[in-house]
């Protein structure tokens, strides 16, 4: 019997340790499949059993599994995984988001965590989410997509940048647009025409304090932080490339543009009764005839002859839609490569897109390179992110777009050049294929279009070095150095034989004009990142300096007397003499170039998923404000609860997230000058006798400062029903205050305004984001989502002045919002006299316009209520999704409007809209329109509402299965169709209310598109 137990004993201890011997030690690291980044606190469990650990701040692991055991991995927010380690010794794991999470990671920039940790209002949109729109500008696309935020896109022009504001208005005339990150390095805002949007992968928007205080003084309009997609490993060690393109055509929405034909005009004509226009000067209903501008009867054979030409004007009836704009054609292709190993991963990608814009001579070509590598080797991590793109923009002159800035600008475009202008301008009755000349405004455009030539030639670079040494568990040191260079050669030719040509001021005999500007931007971050955990407390601590340094030059010329053999070449240009009048105009600048130098703090503490604290500070240091106002510490506190998480929450079923947080601070804006050495007394050349001076060109302020933003903002998360129905919602103040503003100066000075802070703006208001799956069955889903933002802007003080005037449209005044509409009020038409009828300052009837009856309107140009509406519907393998897009409470001055219905001797030969047929004719007339005698001004009825709804973007798409024949090979291949701005309802009269300033001055109109294409995964 003792024989048998220790026998026993003996197959007991080698059954142990050979069980030991067979178990092996597996080291590894969990990442987010999408963002590529470490995720500390996962769950690692061997299968089966109690044995398990979590992973580091690395998001490392070690632990002991037998042969054939499987591991299985758990975080909250992300989908659960096993898998088995096989005979490796290392591994990495990817996890998923879960799809319906509110906690998945957010990158901010500096740092990036689980949103359960963050206390920032964050928007996230996967980069997916918004690229198949076939539009060549990346911020254009994000209408509708993200409570709070706003796009106008000033023109439909392919590749023009969008407006982008973030909750509000913040500024009279500083900066309103938003910083944006890619990849660490800030990017100008105007260049996404020559970026390509497949490359992102994931897209923050960062709207209150807690997110956007640590980028301090360029934070005071939100921060847009994109990531580009990053390579990745796989079990099977093999690489996958990526194939897509689209092919597609666009077109004008002309629905409200209702200008008159020839047989309306030709009726029209008569009730003017005007002798000058054919009409009436022809018709029978006419009796008399000018001769040397003296009225005398007609005969017979005046009437006769009368005839034949009204019968020959009716036979032209020409549409100049149909000469003026087209179907612009559009294609893409992108070809990626990506893979790698356990230590480096690569993402390689190349990507060409052509669209022709819908009217002629204008269009966006972009070829893009793009290389992303990561390596992982023992301490050491490096990112590097290499993009390269070259891009040409085409575009029509004249065009009426707001110059950029805070106030609302009107641009130019009211010139014959633009054929936008010409489509109001033409008379139907004027012929195609006629010379050029005065009044003949089609042929005049038509003329435009064969002998000018507006072109931007762009290169853009974005370079970026990401360096993370773990000097010992806790502790890292990080390092960025980035690159942002966009360099513009623009060309504009004028041909010396054309009708323009030859009214050029300078010697009659065309122009060439070259420019070149480069603008570089630089970055460099560095410091100390410090994480632990114990037990259910976790810290971060972030130490950074950084450094932004940005400089631009251009220089140019524009030369005349072209040589037309030499088409629009620098040797066309004749050298210039005091006798030939070909003197060349030269041009050069040296901005922007300015420096800004920080100290950033960031800290962070968890406890366990319940709680979080942050608080960050920065200290900026900008060249762009004086020595004394120089330096400026701007902060956040920030903080969340999971509700949830709590034990008294345990026993409920309904909720699955409930989440507050709250956060307030300070963040900045230093660039209020039209010029970054603004602050200093400018001067420029000048003529004095016969020798060269300087004069004085602006005053400077030596007190000028900061123009700041207190921001606080309070939100709560929420889920029902595992998920299955989810939103939040925020409510927010933020006061901006020292505004930019141009204070009214004595003339006696020699100027008229000096720039100055003064004043505050307020912008309040509440977000809601709400989602639900209304379908969730294994082959057949369904999502519905909604969001939506009500800002209220109000100005709560100008400092020492009572008002500013923007343009002659707005006014800011306290009280009001920015870009409150002024105007003398219209009341109607008067019916026994025909005259029209205003309203004075007093709110009395008159009949007399005056310039001083003028008073604020209650319409403006920034909309109160932003949204969109999206749906998703997937079916096997169908798939389905709509985005809707919506703004309420924005006006604009409509010119084009108001000058296509008018009777006015000014205008009257444009053509006209055909509601001018009602035009007040005769005592007891009840109409619109005041009868033709009397003069036409701008009044509060040229205030149009631009709200509107609008059916942005579809998208249909099926994944074609793959045969076994074809499966080693091609993966995966879904063919889709899109369409993009495909219907609009709006009260607006034109081609499209969208846009970014006050003022409709006949822009690019938003075009129609349609396209199809395949994805091929191999």
């Amino acid at each position: 019997m003792q024989l048998k137990s220790i026998f026993l004993f003996c197959m007991l201890l080698l059954m142990v340790l050979t069980g030991a011997a067979q178990a092996r030690l597996i080291k590894g690291v969990v990442s987010d499949s999408l963002t590529q980044q470490p995720l500390p606190g996962v769950a690692v469990q061997v299968a089966g059993t109690a044995a398990g650990t979590t992973t580091d701040v690395n998001g490392a692991f070690s632990i002991h599994v037998a042969a054939g055991q499987a591991l299985r991995f758990v975080y909250m927010g992300y989908e659960e995984k096993t898998m088995i380690p096989g005979a490796r010794q290392e591994v990495s794991v990817w996890l998923s988001a879960a799809s319906q999470s509110l906690s998945a990671v957010v990158v901010t920039g500096y740092t990036q965590q689980s949103k359960l940790r963050t206390t920032g209002a964050v928007s996230s949109l996967p980069a997916a989410a918004v690229t198949q729109a076939p539009v060549g500008s990346f911020d254009v696309m994000l209408q509708g997509r993200v409570p709070g935020l706003h796009t106008g896109t000033p023109t439909g022009q392919p590749g023009s940048a969008g407006r982008v504001s973030i909750r509000g208005l913040g500024s009279v005339n500083g900066d309103v647009n938003p910083l944006y990150i890619v990849d660490g390095v800030p990017v100008a805002n105007n260049s996404f025409a020559a970026l390509n949007p497949d490359d992102f992968e994931t897209i923050s928007i960062l709207k209150d304090a807690a997110a956007t205080a640590p980028y301090g003084s360029r934070a005071a309009n939100g921060v847009i932080v994109i990531t580009t997609k990053k390579g990745k490993y796989r079990e099977d060690g093999k690489a996958r490339v990526y194939y897509s393109n689209q092919f597609g055509v666009s077109a004008v929405n002309s629905a409200k543009w209702d200008m008159m034909n020839t047989t309306e005009r030709l009726r029209f004509e008569e009730i003017l009764k005007d002798p000058l226009l054919p009409g009436w000067a022809y018709s029978r209903q006419n009796p008399e005839k000018l001769v040397n501008g003296i009225g005398v009867p007609k005969t017979e054979a005046d009437y006769i002859s009368g005839d034949h030409y009204l019968d020959s004007l009716r036979n032209i009836n020409t549409d100049w839609r149909k000469y003026l704009l087209r179907n612009g054609r559009m294609q893409s292709h992108n070809l990626s490569m990506s893979g790698g190993n356990e230590k480096t991963t690569f993402y390689l990608a190349a990507g060409y897109f052509n669209q022709e814009g819908v009217a002629l001579n204008s269009g966006l070509e972009r070829y893009s390179l793009r290389a992303n590598i990561r390596n992982h080797s023992g301490r050491f991590t490096t990112a590097l992110h290499i993009g390269i793109s070259s891009a040409l923009v085409k575009y029509i002159p004249d065009e009426g777009v707001a110059e950029e800035g805070g106030a609302a600008v009107g641009g130019g475009g009211i010139t014959e050049k633009n054929p936008v202008a010409a489509l109001y301008y033409a008379l139907p009755y004027e012929s195609p294929y006629g010379k050029p000349g005065a009044g003949r405004y089609g042929a005049n455009a038509l003329d435009a279009y064969a002998n000018m030539q507006l072109k931007d030639q762009q290169l853009k670079g974005i370079l970026s070095l990401q360096e993370t040494v773990q000097l010992n568990k806790e502790l890292q040191l990080t390092g960025t150095l980035g690159m942002d260079f966009q360099q513009v050669n623009h060309t504009g030719y004028l041909n010396p034989d054309s009708w323009y040509g030859k009214l050029v001021s300078n010697g009659n005999q065309g122009s060439l004009d070259r420019k070149l500007t480069q603008r570089t931007g630089l970055v460099a971050t560095g410091g100390l990142r410090y994480n632990r955990q114990w037990g259910q407390h976790e810290v971060e601590a972030n130490l950074l300096a950084e450094m932004n340094r940005i400089k631009g030059s251009g220089f140019g010329f524009t030369g005349f007397g072209l040589i037309s053999e030499l088409s629009g070449t620098p040797n066309a240009v004749t050298p210039g003499t005091g006798e030939n009048n070909f003197i060349p105009v030269l041009s050069g600048q040296t901005t922007p170039d300015r420096l800004l130098l920080s100290q950033i703090a960031l800290f962070r503490y968890s406890f366990s998923d319940k709680y979080t604290l942050s608080a960050s500070l920065r200290r900026d240091g900008s060249s762009q404000v004086p020595a004394a106002n120089r330096y400026r510490f701007f902060y956040a506190l920030g903080g969340s609860w999971n509700i949830l998480a709590e034990e008294w929450m345990q026993q409920q079923s309904a909720l699955s997230t409930l989440r507050l947080r709250a956060s307030y601070g300070l963040t900045g804006n230093a660039g209020g000058f039209m010029s970054d050495y603004g602050f200093r007394t400018l001067y420029g050349t000048a003529h004095y006798g016969s020798g060269a001076a300087l004069v004085p060109q602006s005053p400077g302020n030596a007190a000028y400062t900061w123009e700041t933003n207190r921001i606080g903002d309070i939100g709560l998360e929420f889920g029902f029903f595992r998920n299955r129905l989810r939103g939040e919602v925020d409510v927010y103040n933020r006061v901006t205050e020292g505004l930019f503003i141009n204070r009214n100066l004595s003339l006696t000075t020699g100027f008229s305004t000096i720039a100055s802070n003064a004043g505050k703006v307020r912008n309040s208001g509440v977000e809601l984001m709400l989602e639900g799956d209304i379908i969730r069955r294994k082959e057949l889903t369904l999502t519905l989502g909604v969001n939506m933002a009500y800002n209220k802007n109000r100005i709560l003080s100008l400092g020492e002045e009572e008002q500013i005037f923007a343009d002659e449209a707005t006014i800011n005044l306290a009280g009001r919002p920015l870009g409150t509409f002024r105007a003398v009020r219209w009341k109607g038409v008067d019916p026994q006299t025909g005259a029209p009828v205003y309203l004075d300052k007093n709110g009395k009837e008159t009949n007399t316009y005056n310039p001083d009856d003028a008073v604020p309107l209650p319409a403006k140009y920034d909309p109160s209520l932003t949204g969109g509406i999206t749906a998703a519907l997937h079916y096997k393998r169908f798939e389905c999704a709509v985005l809707v897009s919506f703004i309420s409470g924005m006006s604009r001055l409509n010119y084009p409007d108001m000058y296509a219905h008018t009777g006015d001797a000014a205008y009257r030969r444009y053509s006209q809209s055909k509601d001018m047929l009602n035009i007040w004719q005769r005592p007891g007339d009840i109409s619109r329109y005041p009868g033709a005698q009397y003069a036409t001004y701008f009044t509060s009825r040229d205030i149009t509402s631009a709200d509107y709804v609008k059916l942005r973007n579809v998208m249909l798409g099926y994944n074609i299965p793959v045969s076994r024949h074809m499966a080693g090979a091609v993966r995966n291949i879904k063919v889709f169709a899109t369409g993009q701005n495909l219907l609009s309802f709006m009260k607006w009269r034109g081609f499209d209310p969208e846009d970014a300033n006050d003022i409709a001055q006949y822009e690019y109109p938003m075009p129609r598109t349609v396209a199809g294409g395949i994805q091929v995964t191999f």
